[in-house]
């Protein structure tokens, strides 16, 4: 398509944000989305069980999510944020779809072997990212994908190795994958945690980690224990709470008050 300074357009408030958040299990990370301006989840597993909201079933098939995306892209509807749930359960999906298209029992056996199946999958992740991008730019929805977080040992180049949160998506070690992808698709990364203290008991060397009853977090900048961010000048923490959130985004000046 020819440029030109009549396709200049501002991009301040083009589209609403697309949210990564992940988080251990059981947090509220679901339930942070449903509190969201008329949901719709695209479930690949089973996880909104006490959360009233819209919701697909649940995702058999790679292709099942992408008739729903399909859905929400063509047919006039109210909904006004797309959320996928979970991104770790469809890649899944994915590695299920890559194995029986080329007729093979395990990814690493897919596209002749040599793990050439896994960039196979990302081809497949590029594919639904692209329809969230369509939902998100065209039908102007807020689109969130939420993501189970696991304890991995980190290698910091600079420091010496420590644990730290990460998603819960293949990650290879000297090429891009689902994370690293997902990771540069969002304009937020939220990392949802709960606080806990830890308690040593007395005359042993017995540590055990105690709820601290606390109202659990989403944090929105990132640390040494997890990886976070935002576009929007948000602040580091603030609570788990969908209203609160987007009190913050109207308090950064980068969408419209409602």
């Amino acid at each position: 398509m020819p440029v030109s300074l009549s396709s200049i357009k501002p991009t301040k408030h083009a589209s609403p944000p697309r949210i990564l958040l992940h988080g251990p299990e059981k947090v509220g990370k679901s339930t942070f989305f449903s509190q969201s301006d008329n949901p719709i989840f695209i479930r690949t597993e089973d996880g909104l069980s006490g959360i009233d909201t819209s919701a697909f079933p649940v995702a058999q098939t790679y292709e099942d999510v992408i008739s729903a995306l399909t859905v929400l892209a063509r047919q006039d509807h109210d909904y006004k944020n797309a959320i996928l749930d979970s991104a770790d359960w469809l890649e899944r999906l994915i590695h299920e779809k890559v194995c029986r298209d080329d007729n093979v029992k395990t990814i690493e056996l897919a596209a002749g072997g040599y793990g050439k199946g896994y960039g196979v999958a990302l081809n497949l992740w590029r594919d639904i990212l692209r329809a969230l991008d369509y939902l998100n730019k065209t039908k102007q929805m807020g689109v969130g994908v939420i993501c189970h977080s696991i304890v991995i040992p980190f290698n910091d180049p600079e420091h010496e190795p420590y644990d730290r949160y990460e998603m819960k998506l293949h990650q290879p070690k000297k090429v891009t994958g689902a994370r690293d992808l997902l990771m540069e698709w969002a304009d937020i990364i939220g990392f949802a945690s709960s606080k806990i203290y830890v308690n040593k008991k007395k005359g042993t060397d017995i540590v055990r980690g105690v709820a601290s009853g606390e109202t659990n977090k989403l944090n929105l900048v990132g640390t040494p224990a997890f990886v976070a961010g935002n576009r929007y000048s948000l602040p580091a923490q603030i609570n788990l709470n969908w209203k609160e959130f987007y009190d913050a985004m109207i308090a950064s000046s980068r969408i419209e008050a409602k």
